[in-house]
């Protein structure tokens, strides 16, 4: 019985810890969240992952869910008073925004496309943090002019970068801003979901980081800035007990406090 009873305790204890949403105050930097109509949206499974992990960090987030915002909304509506962006995974970009091949995408959300990259186009202008997870790593790239290749076709590669568990591991190249926030150069395990990856690099794109078969799994974006726009093709908001993917986070929210407070005193 004793053990059942430990059993429990131990079960319901990381069931707390896991669901566990800390308040990061008021005063906390806000952050504008791109979401789509994926079912993990729609089932509120983005509460557990992107929306804890910005709290954890100290980051209070704004949603916004492309199914619901008024036709007459702009992007610098949803810009005001933000501090930072965080582009969220979802379906494929949109291959006329690449000269890419339209017959290989899946998902494509014309009007997030649209909207994102205008998004973008202000965070870029106005120097705001901007972290790309997954799609939103190849979006960074496209914004910037780069091109986006599809291995999807290549079962055995796709199969390596469909890891929901245990993941595969990814090297970080040194001297990068990502290796200094991650204070590593090794990723044992990320978990990553994609068929698509950044190809050609844009402007000011530089390839930082990449698994064991080549592929690129993260980018920086030169733009002057500390952090400024980094994106990782893995899902690090899946995974709160990995310290280094924490540093990530905590890395995006100083970059979002400093702006805040440059904006404060405009």
């Amino acid at each position: 019985m004793r053990r059942v009873v430990l059993a429990l305790f131990i079960v319901v204890a990381l069931y707390a810890v896991w669901f566990y949403e800390p308040d990061p105050g008021d005063d906390a930097p806000r952050v504008l969240v791109s979401v789509d109509r994926t079912l993990w949206h729609r089932a509120g499974l983005n509460r557990w992952t992107y929306i804890r992990a910005l709290r954890k960090a100290g980051m209070r987030p704004v949603l916004m869910n492309f199914a619901e915002i008024p036709r007459d909304s702009s992007a610098q509506d949803w810009m005001q008073d933000i501090d930072g962006l965080l582009l969220s995974g979802g379906g494929d970009v949109g291959a006329e925004h690449y000269n890419g091949d339209a017959s290989v995408s899946q998902d494509v959300n014309p009007a997030r496309d649209d909207f994102e990259l205008a998004l973008l186009e202000l965070a870029d202008r106005e120097g705001m943090p901007v972290l790309g997870i997954c799609r939103g790593a190849q979006l960074l790239n496209v914004h910037r002019g780069g091109t986006l290749g599809d291995f999807r076709e290549d079962s055995a590669r796709f199969r390596r970068h469909k890891r929901y568990w245990g993941g595969h591991a990814v090297t970080v190249a040194e001297n990068t801003r990502l290796a200094r926030i991650l204070g590593a150069t090794e990723l044992p395990g990320v978990v990553t979901f994609h068929g698509q990856y950044v190809d050609a690099p844009g402007a000011g794109v530089r390839i930082v980081a990449r698994a064991p078969d080549g592929t690129p799994e993260a980018i920086e974006v030169a733009t002057g800035k500390p952090f400024g726009m980094l994106g990782v093709q893995w899902h690090a908001e899946v995974l709160p007990w990995d310290s280094r993917q924490q540093k990530l986070f905590g890395a995006f929210r100083e970059a979002a406090e400093r702006y805040r407070d440059a904006r404060l005193r405009q």
